[in-house]
């Protein structure tokens, strides 16, 4: 076995390990069922150790798998110490990991709002225009309400997302979901920066950086059929320095606060004459 950079993949398929392990035996009585030692079972399951093929063969096989499932769990293994590795759409509970473990998560979008700040209604109308079907839709919506207690937390990593103006703008469907999400980013103003349209920003593509004290800082870029998971050190460095960019032609959260209660005032404004005439 070596020892590894953990990345949210190892983590989230050790534990996948250690649920699958928990249906037969403790982790002492697993180990000495293998002949392993119990700190071996321990550093799998928690993604701190990159076992050998045949340990997981062992492993697995222990635990009542059959050849295809290792063999689609090798797969999947292998891709998780990438430096690029892209995850299907719609699959959240790897991004789940990289939030719980960050000390700071910044990013920035460009045609949506991140997943953090998004209302049910909006998140509802992004996946429906990507196709998403009504079980991966009701599937997404739970994991973000679990997702978005990290913002609740007392012990929250330090947050800033960068959003161009124009998104705020972006049709929603109905004036309710319109002034519902813009009441909750009114509300999570401290972890928002909106970038006025007349930036030239150096980048096209919205990305997420999760840095972590203890573990690689990973980049998440989010495309409309796949998340890519990024380790790469040249390509991180690039994100942090488009931050830097940002930081400095982006409005303060206070200001960012004062043209969100302007936008809402607007629209309950164009609501209220629109019902009048």
């Amino acid at each position: 076995m070596d020892r590894i950079p953990l990345t949210p993949q190892s983590r989230e398929l050790g534990d996948e390990l250690r649920h699958l392990r928990k249906k037969f035996a403790k982790g002492a009585e697993f180990a000495a069922q293998l002949g392993w030692d119990p700190s071996k079972v321990s550093n799998i399951e928690r993604g701190k150790v990159r076992p050998t093929e045949k340990d997981l063969a062992q492993y697995l096989t222990a635990c009542g798998r059959d050849l295809d499932c290792i063999d689609e769990f090798f797969d999947r293994y292998r891709n998780a110490f990438a430096p690029y590795y892209a995850q299907r759409a719609h699959n959240f509970s790897t991004i789940m990991f990289a939030e719980r473990e960050a000390t700071a998560i910044m990013g920035y979008s460009k045609a949506t709002l991140p997943d953090l700040l998004r209302t049910e209604d909006y998140a509802t109308h992004v996946l429906q225009q990507r196709g998403a079907t009504p079980e991966q839709i009701r599937l997404a919506l739970e994991s973000l309400r679990e997702r978005q207690r990290i913002l609740r937390s007392p012990i929250r990593p330090d947050c800033v997302f960068y959003v161009s103006e124009r998104t705020l703008t972006a049709h929603l469907g109905d004036d309710r979901a319109t002034m519902d999400q813009l009441e909750l980013l009114k509300q999570l103003s401290w972890a928002l920066r909106i970038v006025p349209d007349d930036n030239d920003i150096p980048t096209s593509t919205g990305f997420v950086v999760y840095e972590r004290d203890k573990f690689p800082t990973t980049v998440v870029v989010e495309c409309d059929l796949a998340d890519v998971f990024i380790h790469d050190d040249a390509a991180i460095s690039r994100c942090r320095t488009v931050l830097a960019t940002l930081s400095d032609v982006a409005l303060s959260n206070a200001e960012s606060r004062d043209l969100l209660s302007r936008s809402l005032a607007d629209k309950y404004a164009a609501v209220i004459k629109a019902a009048a005439s």
